[in-house]
């Protein structure tokens, strides 16, 4: 009888306990899929504050640097010159689920020629989820200043995340950025 026994028990599992198993399996993943895609999320947005900040160093930069007319008279301090959203959001999407101008297979390397861009010291070279842009408030007096911002659909839902730096001239004609402002980090 106990032989009978001792077979029994080392035959297997029994459906239950394999239901079991399965059952701790799936609550497990239903608590750690959305929270893995949030992390993937979260991660793709360093691109736009990267690319803010980027921004940001090249609009004060050139505001702190010396520039001259053609006859060679110095001219008053400014920022470059407004660039509007680049590359244009097409509002397509990808197979894999991505936005357009990250799966578009091409870096729009042309679209960063822009004076405005240039002036900036940026560019996008590898393909990207943001598209950015620059407006210059005012020329050349202690009102100046400018907006940087950056907006992209991370999951093709046609919610877009925008960051935004607002930069302002100081009592000391220095340039100070404050953000980034955020709207919809991760949608």
């Amino acid at each position: 009888m106990l032989n009978r026994l001792m077979k029994k028990k080392a035959s297997g599992f029994t459906l239950i306990e394999l239901m079991i198993v399965v059952a701790i399996i799936g609550i497990l993943a239903a608590v750690a899929i959305p929270a893995f895609i949030k992390y993937i999320r979260k991660s793709k947005t360093v691109e736009a504050t990267e690319g803010l900040d980027k921004i940001n160093v090249g609009a004060k930069s050139y505001f702190q640097a010396d520039h001259y007319d053609s006859a060679g008279n110095l001219l008053p301090k400014f920022f470059p010159q407004s660039e509007t959203m680049t590359p244009v959001a097409t509002g397509g999407c990808c197979n894999d689920g991505t936005t357009a101008p990250k799966c578009s297979g091409t870096t729009h390397t042309a679209l960063w020629n822009n004076n405005g861009w240039r002036a900036l010291q940026f560019q996008q070279t590898d393909n990207h989820y943001f598209t950015f842009a620059y407006t210059n408030n005012a020329q050349s007096n202690k009102s100046a200043g400018y907006t940087s911002e950056a907006a992209g659909d991370l999951d093709c839902d046609g919610v877009a995340s925008s960051y935004k730096y607002i930069g302002t001239i100081d009592t000391e004609f220095g340039v100070t950025a404050k953000g980034p402002i955020i709207d919809n980090e991760i949608e």
